[in-house]
């Protein structure tokens, strides 16, 4: 809001309801009676309620991007208990959190970061993946249905479209296999990632 629409607002409210000044001291007998003060008319506090409302739409600003956002931009599912993370697969447990959506849905990154992996061998299909290090975590996205459009050190925001849902490498059913590792890089810790999706998809999607 500029300074002359906070001059009119200040000026519109203080004609509407004045300010109540004191009546000057009575210092000799007999006191006239104090004299009420007419009220505001309706009409002059009708206005100035205007004023305010209009100020406050002008006040009125977009909230903030979101820090992280839903990495899959379409209806999901997380599917049942082979689906999470540690869950066992033969000899070695899943070290991600697959989430199930239409081929073809949009996969976005869930951070700010730098792509410092990208691919298309066997098991993982085509891949990416994308170090934060406001958090120190690499996000994977695996069996992506075609090759990621960015290539090693690019820059993303949070937000930005990284590929497709699909269902390309060791994969049955189309989804997203998301792994979220400790450190920089694809060989750090891994770590469960749904509280963090179940907190995300809260959000509008």
């Amino acid at each position: 809001m500029g300074s002359a629409q906070i001059t009119a607002l200040v000026t519109s409210i203080a004609a509407a309801a004045p300010a109540h000044a004191p009546a000057p001291e009575c210092v000799r007998a007999p006191c006239p009676a104090a004299q009420p003060e007419a009220p505001a008319s309706a009409a002059s506090l009708g206005a100035a309620f205007e004023a305010v409302v209009e100020s406050a739409a002008v006040l009125e600003v977009e909230p903030p991007e979101p820090e992280a956002w839903f990495p899959v931009r379409g209806t999901i599912d997380f599917g049942a208990y082979d689906a999470r993370f540690g869950a066992w697969r033969g000899s070695r447990r899943h070290e991600g959190q697959d989430v199930f959506a239409t081929a073809g849905t949009p996969l976005v990154a869930i951070r700010d970061g730098t792509v410092v992996e990208i691919g298309d061998d066997g098991g993982r299909g085509n891949y990416v993946a994308i170090w934060s290090p406001d958090v120190d975590r690499t996000f994977l996205y695996l069996h992506m249905r075609a090759p990621t459009p960015l290539a090693v050190g690019d820059q993303v925001e949070g937000g930005t479209r990284v590929g497709g849902v699909g269902c390309t490498g060791s994969c049955w059913g189309d989804h997203l296999h998301l792994e979220m590792r400790a450190g920089k890089g694809t060989s750090g810790r891994p770590l469960d990632p749904l509280p963090l999706l179940r907190k995300l998809s809260l959000r509008a999607r």
